[in-house]
């Protein structure tokens, strides 16, 4: 309540010289309903609410670990992301990852570029492995439908005897030696986190993009209420795929269907995770989570939304929903 009561305030102070109070009584609660959701559509309104927060590997809503991983230069860090700043927590150098190139197939030898969640922290019941091992959430959605496979990538140990098949790269894992594998593990322990494999240099945010994303997430929310299909589709790339394979042309014949319909929605967007994507393609790309409520008089749905997305300038472009 007390965050926002602050953010109204603060919405107050930038909506021009009408207050909220004023609109209010000028044209009534609508009015003042339209006016917060104008302002949630502007980048300069979410560049001075982000202001002074660390959020160069992403905003997130919630206390996470964040290992940052450089198959070029061998580095991981982890830090701790709390209170809008970010706390280093441990650092290796010479670590041993796989082939260089993003993850195609299975048995490419290739550790995958991209953003990755620890799906289980474990004890491994070979040796080989070490004293314990996190599995990433490889493939994720993005890669799938990108018709990527494999699996098993794991950030892991040396084995105990001291030997590995191969000292220089590893079958796609990020491995490090055990030692130090201990002290990240008595850190992570079973918290989880985010994963960010980078090539070629560490891709951070900024908070310019951050703000972006926000204001394009509200403008397309916008857009969907109101049942505007041609503001409604911009957001979408011509490549866009939708987590069950649907392609753009379907999933735009489907939705002018529906917003011909002129149906009363509810939607409402919070929660927000948004994190920046690796990857060895040129531009800026984005995993965006999100909780979602959505009401119809034919249709509810109330979960969580992922989009994969690339940031073009300030314009949002939606690769993969689900």
């Amino acid at each position: 309540m007390k965050k926002l009561l602050l953010a109204l305030v603060f919405l107050s102070s930038v909506l021009g010289a009408k207050s909220l109070e004023q609109i209010y009584l000028d044209n009534g609660l609508e009015a003042v309903r339209d006016a917060i959701e104008n302002n949630l559509q502007s980048k300069e309104h979410w560049q001075e609410m982000l202001k002074g927060k660390e959020l160069k590997y992403g905003y997130y809503p919630a206390p996470t670990f964040i290992t940052v991983v450089d198959k070029t230069s061998k580095k991981l860090e982890l830090l701790h992301y709390e209170n809008d700043k970010l706390e280093s927590r441990f650092s290796k150098t010479n670590i041993i990852t796989g082939l260089m190139g993003d993850k195609l197939k299975e048995g490419d030898l290739k550790t995958p570029v991209g953003a990755y969640h620890i799906t289980r922290h474990f004890k491994p019941s070979d040796q080989y492995y070490g004293p314990a091992a996190f599995s990433l959430s490889y493939p994720n959605l993005y890669d799938s439908l990108r018709k990527r496979d494999g699996s098993g990538i794991w950030i892991h140990g040396l084995p105990f005897d001291g030997e590995r098949i191969d000292a220089e790269k590893t079958r796609g894992c990020v491995v490090f030696d055990n030692d130090e594998l201990v002290k990240y593990e008595n850190i992570v322990g079973d918290k989880g986190g985010v994963v960010l494999i980078n090539e070629e240099g560490i891709k951070e945010a900024t908070n310019e993009q951050i703000a972006a994303i926000f204001a394009e997430l509200f403008a397309w929310k916008h857009a969907w209420t109101v049942s505007d299909i041609k503001k409604y589709l911009a957001f979408y790339d011509k490549d866009f795929i939708r987590f069950d394979g649907q392609k753009y042309k379907a999933f735009a014949e489907m939705k002018t269907r529906i917003f011909n319909k002129k149906e009363s929605k509810f939607i409402n967007f919070s929660k927000f995770r948004i994190i920046p994507y690796p990857s060895v393609e040129k531009g800026s790309f984005f995993k965006v989570m999100f909780h979602e409520k959505y009401l119809t008089s034919s249709y509810k749905f109330e979960g969580e939304k992922t989009l994969f997305v690339r940031l073009d300038g300030d314009k949002m472009k939606i690769l993969v929903e689900q």
